[in-house]
């Protein structure tokens, strides 16, 4: 990824915009035959490219980076089940976080909603936000709570935010009441798997036993 403001040339060489892509000088400059980039000649007939087509480049392949005021801010929400969404739970936290954060404003919010278990280290929602993250497109993200983004692990969550130059901000201490229910869905979640991977541990172990037993000689009455 190339941030915009590091195109500090007017022009550049065809050589120097494949390092940028990862692609060999020849390719530039057949794009330049072909008329897919804009690009000037000297006298001595050097491709010379400038520095707007360069940008236009970048951002057509998905690398390039505005500059650090063009980051906004990220709301996310999240609820374990649908039935706490049609309440309107999601709304209610995305209320709740506006006004907490009118008096020092929000910069052109983006809202992030997700459903599903906190346990849950792949919810769409999380990983969009991780992405928005790597790619410096978000400078603070506002959380109602620290158990609506994980139920375990937001250290080290926190810790790659951070390292993305985002800022983690939890609004509340305290759960309430929602998240106690969602605390007692997730302990249930969780007995049901190491349940069933103990039953099918102890199934494989009867049948392993079993097929000992059967392969073993019979053994005539003396």
């Amino acid at each position: 990824m190339i941030r915009k403001s590091e195109l500090t040339k007017d022009l550049y060489k065809p050589k120097e915009v494949g390092a940028m892509l990862g692609r060999e000088q020849r390719t530039i400059s057949n794009m330049v035959r072909a008329g897919k980039l804009e690009a000037i000649r000297t006298d001595t007939n050097r491709i010379l490219i400038p520095k707007d087509s360069v940008a236009e480049l970048l951002d057509r392949c998905g690398l390039l980076l505005e500059d650090e005021d063009a980051r906004r801010d990220a709301i996310y929400v999240r609820v374990s089940s649908h039935e706490q969404k049609n309440r309107g739970n999601l709304d209610r936290q995305v209320s709740d976080i506006m006004m907490a954060c009118e008096k020092e404003g929000l910069d052109r919010p983006i809202i992030i909603r997700d459903t599903g278990s906190g346990l849950n280290a792949k919810r769409k929602g999380l990983l969009r936000l991780i992405e928005m993250a790597k790619n410096h497109e978000v400078k603070r993200i506002f959380i109602t709570n620290k158990d609506r983004l994980t139920r375990f692990g937001y250290e080290y969550l926190d810790e790659l935010f951070s390292m993305a130059d985002v800022k983690l901000i939890a609004l509340q201490e305290k759960e309430d009441k929602d998240l106690q229910e969602e605390l007692v869905d997730d302990m249930m979640s969780l007995l049901a798997s190491f349940s069933g991977k103990l039953y099918r541990i102890r199934g494989n172990q009867k049948k392993k036993m079993r097929e000992i037993i059967d392969s073993m000689p019979d053994q005539e009455d003396e």
